[in-house]
């Protein structure tokens, strides 16, 4: 029998000897007025379980083993409840009272530490944003969640490949800073994730280092991104969006059971498409004309009530017709914004697989889940890019060389095992390993046309071909508990270990037609071993219920490497790179006010880096390439506030300031090293603000309308994109809004973003190249819900 096999069979199988008499858990859920509300859902929390109230507001959910339970309440027109229950032969139904999603601010539930639990009570800084904000706030894309989040911010040059910091931490290279999983699967570099949200049931972001239960390139933070699940219940929504500039966006989803109780299918379906903001004067054309396909899909299976196995799969294909809308510096893309100037115009086909098969058992002394996952990402031009951002005939980037290059592919494998769902609440504990294997074949040329020589190349009409063949490999133990000390104080402890090995094979070709190419660097490669221990230990104590103070200590951990193979003579190639690590500390409280009506989370935070991994982007190629050349401070505070200020309004404010700053840097600038000591952290704005409020109108005559409006304003201080301070955005801000109704199972909305049309850089290379946010843009929605 194959070993994995066998493995998963004796999980599965060999503690059933531990089984105790099962029960029902049974219930009712009421209004204040003490009515039945009928279709209400009730999740297990920890158990893949749940089910929905009857029309007298009564639930049952069979066969469950005695024990305490953790359960999720939620109701079209309520808020959302958490309630505990300890289920024995003696138990009483419990009552569950929703109170009036007006009066009320929900019970919001987070799995960021790897189990579902209440985030007010989570000793971290995390925050949440429900499915509903989703689609109120319209994140389309993971980079719309700049500021929301505080001190997030996130941006891409055109790609759609986002760089995203998190406290000053970021991600500068292909080695991410701020981890992105999508149901549970690592989203493993920046070539491999998906951006676009849809079909969302949730986004937690996790701020500070989550090395010991997340690993490698957690150093600011995770973004934890939840789809929707089919259960037993059928549905089928989506949504239409039109607006301005060519706009036309399409999702729809359906969710349902196939056997009841026992099998469940969705999908989930995306289609996108806008004309380019930017206009290429060379033809006067769109440029960054886009459209893409993503599709999400789930199969659920469960055989009992211990063992849950799913199946899913998702996948992007994206088309850009104009990659890179870039301005050659600031001064001109100010004075002349969305336009180009490029004679080579290409067509970038970006096609992303993801699939993933885990396993869930619930045993009555454990919980064991196994997720197997692969990802595959095929980027190329279709044509030679522009690399001079010219008219010239001067360079261009070549990667189409066929399918045994420029397609990167992962596999990762994690067990994981955790405290019964029913354990005491004294002593919880996470334990498990982490696999993964890498392959990235990357081939691109760097072609040199007829008027190279006005950019001061030696010769014309030739192309420098380049390849670097990786392959990396890892694995991760990790474990983290708890432990009530006191009714009041609990501690939190935990251990990570990361092996990884990394292999780079390169060769260099010289190529002028119509003579064949030759080689210029020989074959030859290099490997090296990373490994690291990443700890944490950190104090909660509940001051009441309802308010949680905490401290935590916590070390994060990036990769080290290898440089690639560039056509910079002065960058060699196969230099060893080190591990960047990271020592910090944070201190936060969390607390409910107003019965429940509002919320106040707070955190202050400081963070030292050693090892910096400083990126170095080198032309034509677009290559970058990293050195270990300085030391990062940096410190902040943070805040978030939910209110239910009166019936019908909403109100919500999230603000963050992040002083990051080199102690000491130093980075090659025109062939010599520049000390740069003191300068300031690039993609990271002195703070964020964010503050939103939304009125719901709702006829005492008409219950099933919903009038609603709300306006967000969005405030980023000013922040650097190079190393050396040259190219910076001073503060700005940007003004939101959406209105409609709600009628039934049918919504009708208008909605418009960067109202006042402002014009600013949103993400900047260190040579100059500059690329601006988006324009005003506005349109409408339908949305349906059947």
């Amino acid at each position: 029998m194959n070993p994995f096999l066998l493995f998963v069979f004796c999980i599965l199988f060999g503690f059933e000897g531990f089984s105790q008499s099962s029960l029902p858990l049974k219930g009712r859920i009421v209004n204040r007025a003490g009515d039945g509300i009928h279709k209400a859902s009730i999740v297990i929390l920890n158990t893949g379980l749940g089910t929905i109230s009857d029309t007298a507001g009564n639930f049952i959910v069979p066969s469950l083993y005695p024990g305490k339970y953790q359960l999720q309440i939620s109701a079209m027109g309520y808020a959302s409840a958490y309630k505990e229950t300890d289920l024995n032969i003696d138990t009483a139904a419990p009552v569950i009272i929703l109170s009036p999603s007006y009066a009320q601010l929900d019970e919001v539930i987070v799995s960021a530490e790897k189990t579902e639990e209440r985030l007010q009570c989570l000793p971290s800084t995390v925050s949440s944003i429900s499915s509903r904000q989703v689609s109120e706030l319209r994140l389309w894309n993971i980079s719309n969640i700049t500021a929301i989040v505080p001190n997030l911010y996130s941006a891409n040059s055109g790609d759609n490949r986002n760089v995203t910091s998190i406290r000053g931490i970021g991600t500068t290279s292909y080695e991410q800073a701020v981890a992105t999983y999508v149901d549970g699967v690592n989203q493993f570099s920046l070539d491999t994730y998906i951006p676009n949200l849809f079909d969302i049931d949730r986004i937690e972001v996790l701020r500070g280092p989550q090395g010991t239960l997340y690993g490698r390139n957690a150093m600011g933070g995770v973004i934890n991104i939840i789809t929707k699940k089919p259960s037993n219940h059928t549905q089928v929504y989506g949504e239409i969006n039109v607006g301005n500039n060519g706009l036309l966006r399409l999702s729809m989803a359906v969710k349902m059971p196939l056997i009841k109780d026992k099998l469940f299918f969705g999908a989930a379906a995306l289609y996108e498409q806008r004309n380019g903001y930017y206009t290429n004067v060379y033809n006067g054309k769109d440029f960054d004309h886009q459209k893409n396909f993503n599709g999400n899909y789930y199969l659920k299976y469960l055989p009992s009530q211990r063992l849950e196995v799913t199946l899913n799969a998702k996948h992007l294909n994206n088309q850009n017709e104009g990659p890179f809308p870039l301005a050659t510096d600031k001064t001109t893309a100010f004075e002349e914004p969305f336009t180009v100037n490029q004679n080579a115009v290409t067509t970038m086909k970006d096609d992303n697989i993801n699939a993933s098969l885990s396993i869930q058992y619930r045993a009555d002394k454990f919980r064991f889940s196994s997720q197997t996952a692969y990802q595959s990402n095929y980027r190329i031009y279709q044509n030679p890019i522009d690399g001079d951002f010219s008219p010239l005939d001067a360079i261009t980037v070549i990667n189409d060389y066929g399918k045994d290059y420029n397609k990167v592919k992962v596999w990762t494998q994690e067990f994981r095992f955790t405290s019964p769902t029913n354990a005491s609440d004294k002593f919880k504990w996470t334990a498990g390993t982490f696999l993964f294997a890498q392959d990235n074949p990357v081939k691109q040329g760097t072609g040199f046309g007829a008027d190279a020589l006005l950019l001061g190349i030696p010769d014309t009409n030739f192309t420098l071909i380049n390849t670097n063949l990786a392959k990396n490999k890892g694995v991760a133990l990790f474990g983290q508990f708890s432990y009530t000390l006191s009714n009041k104080l609990s501690l939190i402890a935990g251990l990570r270990y990361d092996l990884e090995n990394r292999e780079l094979a390169i060769s260099g070709e010289y190529y002028k037609a119509p003579d064949p190419a030759f080689p210029i660097v020989s074959d030859t490669s290099a490997s090296d071993n990373f490994d690291a221990f990443s700890p944490k230990v950190g104090l909660q104590y509940q001051i009441a219920e309802d308010q949680t103070l905490y401290i935590n200590y916590s070390r994060g951990y990036r990769a080290g490497g290898f440089t690639s193979l560039t056509s910079d003579p002065s960058q060699p190639p196969l230099y060893t790179y080190h591990p960047e690590s990271s020592n910090n500390i944070e201190l936060g409280w969390k607390n409910y006010f107003w019965d429940k009506r509002l919320t106040l989370n707070a955190a202050i935070f400081y963070s030292f880096v050693n090892n910096a991994q400083v990126p170095t982007l080198v032309l034509p190629d677009a290559i970058t390439v990293v050195s270990n050349s300085g030391e990062l401070n940096t410190k902040g505070a943070e805040i978030e506030i939910s209110a239910r200020a009166f019936k019908g309004l909403e109100l919500f404010y999230s603000a963050g300031i992040t002083d990051a700053k080199y102690g000491s840097l130093s980075i090659p600038v025109n062939g010599s090293i520049e000390k740069m000591d003191g300068n300031r952290q690039i993609f990271t704005p002195a703070y964020t603000s964010f503050l939103t409020g939304q009125y719901t109108y709702v006829p005492a005559k008409n219950p099933r309308l919903r009038v609603l409006g709300r306006i967000e304003w969005m405030v980023l201080g000013k922040q650097y994109f190079d190393l050396a301070n040259s190219i910076s955005q001073e503060a700005y801000g940007l003004l939101n809004a959406r209105a409609g109704i709600e009628i039934k199972h049918i919504g009708l909305f208008a909605w418009a973003r960067n109202l006042g049309d402002k014009k600013y850089i949103s993400y900047a290379y260190d040579f100059g190249g500059i690329h601006l946010g988006d324009p005003r843009t506005y349109g409408g929605t339908v949305s349906f819900t059947f």
